[in-house]
Order: C-alpha cells, then sequence, then structure tokens
C-alpha cells in the first residue's frame, strides 16, 4: 500500500478527541425525582450485564476513531500497488488495429473487443495521477488521445478504435510511443496486439533490457526509464490459409487475355497441413479451380489464363476448413483496361531488319501495342511515347524520362556500356541468368540460337538473362530508375530465333515489362491496403464487395493522395482508377499464444483482485461503519 498525499496523514492526530472523550468521562450525578416508573421501564428494556455494555462502548469508540481513519486515508489517496504502474508518471498504449484483430475466438469475441475489454479492466487499477495516452497502429501509427488524466475523455476514444483491412508495422508505431513516453518519465508502454515483439536474450518481466528487435528483425532501443509491458491477444490454435500475392497482366501477344500469379500460403503455427481450393471466376461465371494441400509455413505459386474484358469483375476465393481469418479469402477487382502502348522504333537507316519488324507487326495485331518508326533525325521526337526501341543505334544524349529497349548496340551511350562486333559470332545456345523474370515468360531458352554482335557490360541492377560463354547476351534492369532492356545480338544474323514464336514474344514482354501498367494510373493499379494512392478531382468512388454489383460509396478529395484504407476497387471523377486489396503475408500468418513459461511477456493476464485507488473501497466502508453505529446507537442504545 502508499499513499500519493502523504502530507494529510497529520489529521489523524485529530483521533486524539474521541481518546479523551471516551477516557475521560463525566461522572453521574443523583438527582431527586418524583417518580421512577419511566426510568424503571427503560431500564427492563435495556436489561444487559456490565461486561456487554463495556464491549459496546469500546466497539462504538473504535468506529468513532475507525471514521476519522478512513476519512484521512481517502483524503490522503490510499492506494494498493498489484503492479509498479504507480511508479510512472505516464503509460502509453501502443494498441494495434491491423486487420487481423477482426479474428474471432471461440467465444465470438474479436481480438479488438477482447483488447478494449482487458484495457478497461486494468485502467480501472491505475492511479488517476498517472497520464494515459493512446496510439492505434496499422501500417502507420495514429495518436488518439495526448497524454491525459481524464479517464472519460480516453475510454471514449478507446471505444472509437475499430479494426481496419491493413497489414500491421510495429517498428514505426513503437517509435512514436517512445517519443510519447520519453516526454514525461518515468513512464511504460503497453503493447497489445496478437502479435508481441519478439523480445532478445536477457529481457525480463521488467521489459527494462535496452534493446529488442521487432518481427522483421528491426532493431529497437527502449531508453532508461521507460519500461515495456504486453498483452498477448494471439488463440491457443489458430489456423489460416489467405492469399498472399497477386499479379494480373495482359498477355502480349493475345487480346482480351490475362496471366494471372495467385500466392496462397498456410501460417506457421496451424495445427496440421490443410487442403486448400483455389477457385476463379470472371463476370460471374465459374472459370477454374485448382486444389493444392499446404503445410504450416508453406506458400503456393498457381498461375491461370483467363479470358475477360474490359471492367469484368474477376473473383478469387480459396475454401478450407478450419479458418479463423475471413478477410485473405477473397479477392475482387475489375479486370484493367489494356490501353495501346506507343513505341518509338528508331534505327540508323531506311531498312528495316524484317525479322524485328514482324516481331513488332505481330504485336500490332493485338491491339496492344502501336508503333511510330523513324531514323536518327527524327530524334528527339516530338511526341510523347510509352517507349523507344533503338536499333544498331544510340542517341548521343541518353534519354531519362522513357523505357528503352537496345537492340545490336554500335557503342556506348547513357548507362549502357558496349562495344560493336563487326562480324557477329554465332552461339548454338544460351545458358539462362533468371528463367523466372518477366521478361522470358513463355520463352523456350534452350531451343534458341543467337549470334552475339555486341559486347556490353551488366552494370548497376541490370540483370542478365541469356548467357553467351561467360559474358551476358540479354539483361534488363532499372538504372537510376528507369526500365531498361538490352539485346547484344542482331535477330536478322540469327538462326533459331526470328523464325521462332520466341522472339516476337521476347519483344512482346521486354516492352510491356519496360512500361509497367503501374506506370500509368489511367489503365488501374493494384494496390496493398494502407498504400497511398496519388490521384486527381474532386472525388472518388469505391465499390465495396457486397451483393451482385458490389456497394458504391462516393466520397469527396482533399487531398492529391488517397489513402487505401478498404477492401474494393475505386475510379476519381479525372478517370484515375485501382483496386485496393489486403495481399500481406505477415497478416495472414497468424500466430498462436505461446505457452506459459516462454520467453514473451504476458503481463495483464496475471492481474487480479483489488489495486489502484482505494477511495470507492473506503468511501463504501465509511458508509458501512455509518450504518454499523446508527444500529448500535438507536436499536440498541449503549449507555
Amino acid at each position: 500500500m502508499q499513499f500519493l498525499n502523504p502530507g494529510l496523514l497529520w489529521l489523524l492526530l485529530l483521533g486524539v478527541i474521541p481518546v479523551m472523550l471516551y477516557l475521560f468521562r463525566r461522572r453521574s450525578k443523583r438527582v431527586r425525582v418524583s417518580t421512577l416508573v419511566f426510568f424503571k421501564t427503560l431500564a427492563q428494556e435495556h436489561q444487559e450485564s456490565a461486561w456487554l455494555r463495556r464491549i459496546k462502548k469500546w466497539l462504538s469508540f473504535l468506529l468513532t476513531f475507525a471514521l476519522l481513519a478512513i476519512t484521512v486515508f481517502v483524503l490522503s489517496r490510499l492506494i494498493v500497488k498489484q503492479d509498479d504502474a504507480d511508479q510512472y508518471r505516464t503509460v502509453v498504449i501502443l494498441l494495434d488495429r491491423s486487420a487481423s484483430m477482426e479474428v474471432r475466438g471461440e467465444g465470438g469475441e474479436t481480438r479488438m473487443d477482447e483488447a478494449k475489454r482487458l484495457l478497461k479492466e486494468r485502467l480501472k487499477k491505475v492511479p488517476e495521477e498517472v497520464g494515459v495516452a493512446l496510439i492505434a497502429y496499422d501500417v502507420r501509427p495514429e495518436v488518439l488521445q495526448a497524454r491525459t488524466l481524464k479517464r472519460r475523455e480516453l475510454l471514449t476514444r478507446l471505444d472509437s478504435v475499430t479494426p481496419r483491412p491493413i497489414p500491421g508495422r510495429i517498428d514505426a508505431a513503437f517509435e512514436s510511443a517512445k517519443m510519447l513516453a520519453g516526454l514525461e518519465p518515468p513512464a511504460a508502454i503497453w503493447h497489445i496486439s496478437d502479435e508481441l515483439l519478439h523480445a532478445g536474450e536477457g529481457v525480463d518481466a521488467t521489459g527494462t533490457d535496452p534493446d529488442f528487435s521487432v518481427p522483421g528483425g528491426i532493431a529497437v532501443s527502449l531508453p532508461d526509464r521507460i519500461a515495456l509491458r504486453e498483452l498477448n491477444l494471439g488463440l491457443p490454435e489458430v489456423s489460416n490459409a489467405g492469399i498472399t500475392a497477386l499479379q494480373l497482366r495482359p498477355v502480349p501477344l493475345e487480346y482480351s487475355r490475362y496471366d494471372t500469379y495467385v500466392e496462397v500460403s498456410l501460417n506457421r503455427d496451424a495445427p496440421a497441413p490443410l487442403p486448400v481450393r483455389l477457385n476463379l471466376s470472371v463476370g460471374g461465371i465459374p472459370s477454374q479451380f485448382r486444389e493444392v494441400e499446404l503445410a504450416p509455413g508453406e506458400k503456393a505459386g498457381l498461375t491461370f489464363r483467363i479470358n475477360g474484358a474490359r471492367d469484368q469483375i474477376l473473383r478469387i476465393w480459396i475454401e478450407s476448413e478450419n479458418d479463423d481469418f475471413a478477410l485473405d479469402d477473397q479477392v475482387i477487382l475489375p479486370l484493367p483496361d489494356v490501353s495501346p502502348l506507343l513505341a518509338a522504333w528508331i534505327r540508323p537507316d531506311e531498312s528495316e531488319d524484317p525479322y524485328t519488324r514482324f516481331a513488332l507487326s505481330s504485336i500490332q495485331e493485338t491491339g496492344t501495342f502501336e508503333l511510330l518508326k523513324g531514323g536518327p533525325g527524327s530524334w528527339p521526337l516530338s511526341e510523347k511515347v510509352d517507349a523507344v526501341i533503338f536499333d544498331g543505334w544510340l542517341p548521343p544524349e541518353w534519354p531519362l524520362d522513357v523505357p528503352v529497349v537496345v537492340i545490336n548496340p554500335p557503342g556506348s551511350s547513357g548507362p549502357v556500356i558496349a562495344k560493336k562486333l563487326e562480324a557477329g559470332i554465332p552461339y548454338d545456345s544460351v545458358s539462362v541468368g533468371n528463367e523466372d523474370h518477366p521478361v522470358l515468360f513463355r520463352i523456350s531458352s534452350s531451343r534458341v540460337a543467337v549470334t552475339r554482335t555486341a559486347l556490353f557490360e551488366a552494370r548497376g541492377s541490370l540483370e542478365p538473362l541469356w548467357m553467351a560463354g561467360k559474358d551476358p547476351i540479354l539483361a534488363a534492369g532499372e538504372v537510376n530508375g528507369q526500365r531498361l532492356v538490352v539485346m547484344g545480338f542482331s535477330p536478322g544474323l540469327s538462326d533459331r530465333l526470328p523464325l521462332t514464336a520466341s522472339f516476337p514474344i521476347l519483344m512482346g514482354n521486354a516492352l510491356f515489362w519496360c512500361v509497367d501498367q503501374k506506370d500509368n494510373p489511367d489503365r488501374g493499379r493494384l494496390f496493398s491496403t494502407g498504400d497511398l494512392a496519388p490521384v486527381t478531382g474532386s472525388s472518388i468512388t469505391w465499390t465495396l464487395p457486397g451483393g451482385h454489383e458490389g456497394r458504391r460509396q462516393r466520397l469527396p478529395l482533399t487531398a492529391d493522395v488517397v489513402e487505401m484504407d478498404r477492401v474494393g476497387w475505386w475510379e476519381t471523377d479525372s478517370g484515375i482508377r485501382g483496386a485496393a486489396q489486403l495481399l500481406s503475408a505477415k497478416e495472414s500468418d497468424l500466430r498462436a499464444r505461446p505457452q506459459p513459461g516462454g520467453d514473451d511477456i504476458e503481463y495483464f493476464a496475471s492481474q487480479s483482485g483489488i489495486a489502484g485507488n482505494l477511495k470507492l473501497w473506503l468511501l463504501a466502508a465509511l458508509l458501512t461503519i455509518l450504518l454499523l453505529e446508527s444500529w448500535l446507537f438507536h436499536r440498541h442504545a449503549v449507555y
């Protein structure tokens, strides 16, 4: 126990007064009266032995002294220390509100509801002199309540916190909590989440170790006079299969066809392997499905080819048993608008390589590509293009604002460091550097034979895709934010390349990879919830999953960026389109609650009994004593 205002304990000296009154009583006087009838009646009603009357007198004295003592204890603010919350001037509540806090336990209570309930119970035991602040976080933190002594205001803000369909990120939130706690130390940070901070070696129950790490291996530090307390809201046993990645892109040489890559995963703490069925539908019509069995912690990538038109709704969902988290089981978005790419083909003379022309014409026939042709005299271009193809020629001044595909470079310019080979060197085969790169998608590299006509260096982030011996002959990458593909061979001189399907596909892959669809917001872009999307216009219309055509919600735009704070697709009144989905491997990887005795701290779970300010308990005791005194003096009078 502890008194927060011990300066008022001197009032206990007033107890001398009842002591004097009970020890020094006036003696009874004999008085003559005319009759004793009434006094005899009173004596018959209160006939008691001397020892009982003596006990009642001393009991009355003790009750009187207790009244005085309790009153002084209330004024001196007596508290009971069940923990060390009263040792701090500030408590910062760091509350996780990410998507996984929507998970429900066996009783149907969400993790957020449980967090609120436990926090309210815990706050009742914190002295009123301790300031409390509230920070809620998902992908970014938000200070909902600065340090305050007003519990009602804090509880109102706490009630307003709801889970958002956004991944959680603890590092930035923890830095904000440390900054707020450091304003008025000593302080404690209460972290409430379904995934605890991963404490390093040496962290004890006080949480005062100066260094530990958070999920993801991000090193943080805990300053002096700031302690960490944690509440683990994870389920004892949890199983969840979810969609964690999605890539949708048009097939380069096929109109209205899309390649869809879907990644599904099972959380690491799942008790057993889980069979999962992945379903696809386009425009409400079931299209395809796959079945796969996932082991705990396993991921599986599946590729689908679908047919569809602009704005048709693509729905991807998984079905599995014992799934505790529904938000990551479904992805719904409209098929993107595939606007034709505009590229410029620059050659040093008027003659064209017929094989390159044939490959580019094949792409044009799909309706996804438009081509401008010209020579060095037409450079720089007067018209804005999506990409430029330098075939056997490089400009003296390298363009920095457009993606580039270089074929058979004659020398060096900008990021391309090359030397021309006057006599080409034929290679019957090439070795593959990265067969999973999008530029090599659907290409049979083992059947390719090329004639090398240039030596170039794969510098920086340029990644060799085809190797001729030990030197790169095809490379792709980003240099200073500019996408670049370099081909150090001549298609016309190669034997097993220009007349195969691989070369048109290679040209199409190179162009569509260079001109990433996300570079043009008018074509639509898939965002992860929590991202900030650049927009223009005065309003944005969201279409949220639900019903046959979804639920529409129109909101005003007050800035040039908008947070992806809900799952669905959207379009601004200026024509910019996009979609937002959860797609978070971390959020789908639900963690089970550690077993007792582990390294994690479960501080709040041990709280029980009476703690904190005892004002209400003391006032209740005071009222009880008054009632007891009334019963002793008026129902059974003491003389």
